[in-house]
């Protein structure tokens, strides 16, 4: 299959992503990452991308926020042509069938990561941008969903939350991150409370608490079905759990879909 250098294809897209463009403002992009070589379709999804955010640079002022712009967008590119192969079939289909979500998802994706600090959650992201990409069923809500939630979480929040999975934490605990990091309990409670604030977490007491409810539930249906029975002695007390006083988490299948989301 034919491959492009990316300077050359944004030459050859609609003129506000030509190369003089980028150039002037995404400069490091175009000298950097104009020679690398992609095939045509997953090209013109890395011109979408250096296009939409060239209203973002126009609007930069700043030259670290300039600096950083453009590490996290030659990050993306770098990342994008790396696993191309895996994206070159799909992206044709989808340029024809679905523009839209290949569009909506792109914008969404460069939020994330135009102004993000952690080189970490750029990787994170674009790993997630292309598995969205590959998924044969779109949909874009979904798609939003995830990257709204990715934009509120940082590094420290993701390695959290692979302790609690069954995928390769690089023998990580809750003890070696604390460790490593001098943090302390609250802390740690905190960003366990906000994984479960997104549903990536479950807490045990709640899960505790909700079984408790189901059967207080299911003991007073008993005694409304026996109380006009002279003898109810056959209505059994609901079997119910204490609660602990340290809770404890596991982690849900939208949490475990997550992390596969942004994994290579």
């Amino acid at each position: 299959m034919d491959q492009y250098k990316l300077k050359d294809l944004m030459d050859a897209t609609k003129e506000e992503v030509g190369k003089e463009v980028v150039e002037k403002l995404l400069p490091t992009v175009i000298q950097e990452a104009g020679n690398f070589l992609f095939d045509k379709g997953v090209g013109m999804l890395a011109c979408e991308m250096v296009g939409s955010v060239l209203p973002v640079a126009n609007n930069v002022l700043l030259s670290y926020k300039q600096h950083r712009l453009e590490r996290n967008v030659l990050n993306a590119l770098n990342i994008v042509q790396n696993r191309q192969t895996e994206l070159e079939n799909r992206m044709s289909n989808l340029f024809e069938n679905n523009p839209l979500y290949t569009r909506q998802i792109t914008e969404a994706l460069l939020d994330n990561i135009v102004d993000e600090i952690q080189e970490k959650m750029v990787e994170y992201n674009v790993n997630g941008y292309i598995n969205l990409l590959k998924v044969e069923h779109t949909n874009i809500d979904l798609g939003l969903m995830f990257f709204k939630t990715m934009s509120q979480l940082n590094d420290l929040d993701i390695r959290i939350l692979k302790v609690y999975s069954n995928l390769g934490t690089d023998g990580e605990s809750i003890v070696s991150i604390c460790n490593e990091l001098n943090l302390e309990q609250n802390q740690i409670q905190f960003i366990k409370e906000k994984l479960e604030r997104f549903g990536l977490l479950q807490s045990r007491h709640e899960e505790i608490n909700d079984d408790n409810l189901n059967e207080i539930v299911k003991y007073l249906e008993q005694i409304k079905k026996k109380s006009k029975l002279i003898n109810s002695n056959d209505v059994m007390f609901p079997n119910l759990r204490k609660v602990s006083g340290a809770d404890s988490y596991r982690i849900t299948p939208l949490g475990k879909n997550y992390l596969t989301m942004i994994d290579r």
